[in-house]
């Protein structure tokens, strides 16, 4: 590996670390919020109710903060900090935030008149489980996440300001005060007899806390903001002609989901709430590492493009594609080997029952299957967006939509909820392998022969640590009774470090530069402490 390789490993490895660090926090807290509502509520109406009213604020969050707008802001932004034109880039970057702020303020009122009406296109009524009641608690849960929209839409420009900066900590921070905020209001106003209800009050008041932690560092980066809307900038011009594209390839991803949700919501009570809570688990890794790691290469890639470095920037994406890589498989395959131990652990208390861990677990090794395509496709994705290229994703989204709508169809009928999770893994390898071929044709080789050498490496290791993983956890319950919650504790974590050794101890068996890598940056950090 060459001096610069390992200056852009260094880099993005500190930037991913910091990533890492939070989005387990955030995405722990949020596994702590989940818990505490299924103690509480059972897995019934209420949290149906619940489940079903994030569908609509969290697809639009997920659509314009996590996608469009990230996707078209950060390369034009970070294009003018790179050529040092700042100046233009702050006309930019504020005409952008205030046609945000006006378009998230009209969002939001549509949103609360026409709850009802828009509520049946993601959540299919008609089951027997959803009573005029349970419908009216949707609808009232609903309109009280809507406002979150607002903050958060406002939240993604300030972050994509500080990304483009390579400042990650702010967003890191904001993102699990989110969770506390929810949790601390949730449990406060449930104490008080709000019910359910609660927590979405907590969701709004945590993207509040989250915007209040993006704003004040970006002027520490000598942002200036100007009240106005320059429509013919240039580089407001050139955000328009990325967003729509990007806007549309992230709906129709997004849309997956809701796809799935919607299949889900017609079937037996609590069945959307199994869905909802495998989904989270599967995406835990993926927010966790794959997206910290595409993130944080994302504005290096942009660098290396805009500046012409092509060689530089095929680096950054074989880094990024081996690193998520060599991460998720093994947390792919050590979820379904410890699937009931896992949701045994961490659910099964209060009005958590056993038949429901079965289902749960069920589901989350179906969902477990996709785990490593939904996790690639993030960085090359990025490394689309980083060539200032939309249309090609947009166009494969549609048709991985297509697909998925269609497997759901046929699936449904014939695995009921876990053909809906089989239906959503088989499209995630079809989204990555696709969108792989097409970047191939557009930038020319990826430095494909070490990203396959790595791949069947880790694939080996994978393989050696499901096999001791899951004889570990026979031998483990053959002498042991899991019963107790303390007992439950102890087996996952000993599982839990068995499926890790042994990963590591292949890992450097095979002698994968993944881990070498991780390990020299680690070493550095010792002993810089």
């Amino acid at each position: 590996m060459s001096e610069t390789e390992k200056k852009v490993q260094s880099g993005v490895m500190k930037a991913a670390g910091i990533l890492v660090i939070a989005n387990f926090l955030s995405s722990a807290l949020g596994f702590v919020r989940d818990i505490i509502i299924s103690s509480v509520f059972n897995l019934g109406a209420d949290t149906d109710a619940y489940s079903a009213a994030f569908t609509i604020p969290d697809t639009i969050y997920t659509i314009l903060v996590g996608g469009g707008l990230s996707a078209a802001f950060i390369p034009v932004f970070s294009s003018y900090i790179a050529e040092k034109k700042e100046e233009d880039g702050y006309k930019m970057a504020s005409t952008i935030l205030n046609l945000v702020a006006i378009f998230a303020a009209l969002l939001c009122i549509i949103g609360e008149i026409f709850t009802p009406q828009l509520l049946p296109l993601c959540v299919d009524f008609s089951g027997d489980s959803w009573t005029p009641e349970a419908i009216q608690l949707t609808v009232t849960l609903t309109r009280i996440m809507f406002f979150q929209c607002f903050f958060m839409c406002l939240t993604g420009i300030c972050m994509g300001i500080l990304q483009s900066y390579k400042d990650f900590t702010p967003p890191s921070i904001g993102s699990v005060l989110y969770n506390i905020t929810i949790i601390g209001v949730g449990v406060l106003l449930l104490t008080l007899g709000t019910g359910i209800a609660g927590f979405c009050v907590g969701v709004v008041t945590g993207s509040i806390v989250n915007l209040l932690v993006q704003i004040f560092p970006i002027y520490k980066h000598g942002f200036k903001y100007m009240k106005i809307i320059d429509l013919d900038h240039s580089g407001v011009k050139q955000f328009f002609s990325l967003f729509g594209p990007a806007l549309i390839g992230i709906a129709v991803t997004q849309l997956n989901l809701v796809v799935n949700r919607r299949f889900a919501s017609g079937l037996d009570e609590g069945i959307l709430s199994n869905i909802v809570y495998a989904q989270r688990i599967m995406q835990l890794p993926i927010n966790i590492f794959a997206y910290a790691i595409a993130m944080s290469i994302f504005p290096t890639m942009v660098e290396h493009h805009a500046t012409d470095q092509m060689d530089e920037y095929k680096k950054d994406l074989s880094l990024g594609i081996r690193n998520v890589a060599f991460i998720i498989m093994p947390c792919a395959a050590g979820i379904i080997s410890i699937r009931v131990p896992l949701i045994r652990a961490v659910y099964h208390q209060g009005n958590f029952s056993p038949e429901n861990v079965n289902i749960l677990a069920t589901l989350l090794a179906f969902y477990c299957i996709g785990m490593i395509g939904y996790s690639v496709r993030q960085v090359v994705l990025q490394g689309f967006y980083a060539v200032k290229e939309t249309k090609t994703p947009v166009m494969i989204n549609i048709f991985i939509l297509c697909l998925n709508m269609l497997l759901t169809m046929i699936f449904v009928k014939l695995w009921s909820a876990n053909g809906i999770a089989l239906a959503y893994s088989i499209a995630g390898l079809v989204s990555v392998a696709t969108q792989t071929f097409f970047l191939r044709r557009r930038i020319g080789s990826i430095r494909g022969n070490e990203i396959k050498s790595s791949l069947i490496k880790m694939f080996i290791s994978c393989v050696a640590m499901f096999t001791v993983v899951t004889i570990g956890w026979q031998l483990f319950e053959k002498l042991v009774e899991p019963v107790s919650k303390k007992i439950q504790l102890i087996e996952l974590l000993y599982l839990l470090f068995l499926g890790v050794g042994t990963y590591v101890v292949m890992a450097l068996a095979l002698k994968m530069e993944e881990l070498k890598s991780i390990l020299v940056v680690l070493k550095r950090k010792f002993k810089k402490s």
